[in-house]
């Protein structure tokens, strides 16, 4: 130690805690380093995780919408068979009462007669 305050001129000491300070911070800053390397390695395969999660999670959304719209257009068509035939089926009893309302004898009268009510009635 006294050739090095020889050699320094006396600031064997400050050098020699600067130096050991200096390797202090190189190994906390070397592990900090280390820390945060893994910490970024750990949140990436987190993010990508959870990524791969949402896409997944989306592509199912995505299938159960189109099952659930092609449910839909077919309930969709189904009613409108059911309404076209029901139509149908009112054009034909229309027709039918109209054919009796021309044939009816009392079809000039001021007033309705009973037959005539009846022939309104069913249409309802």
């Amino acid at each position: 130690m006294n050739l090095l305050d020889k050699l320094t001129g006396g600031y064997a000491s400050p050098i020699k805690y600067g130096l050991i300070a200096a390797a202090i911070a190189a190994t906390l800053g070397y592990t900090y380093h280390l820390g945060s390397s893994h910490t970024a390695a750990v949140w990436s395969a987190k993010y990508e995780k959870r990524e791969a999660e949402i896409a997944k999670a989306t592509a199912a959304e995505i299938s159960r919408q189109a099952q659930a719209n092609a449910m839909a257009k077919a309930a969709e068509q189904r009613r409108i068979a059911e309404l076209e035939a029901a139509n149908q089926a009112l054009e034909q009893l229309i027709k039918e009462k109209s054919d009796e309302a021309d044939a009816d004898p009392d079809r000039d009268r001021p007033a309705l007669s009973s037959s005539a009510g009846m022939r309104i009635d069913a249409i309802h």
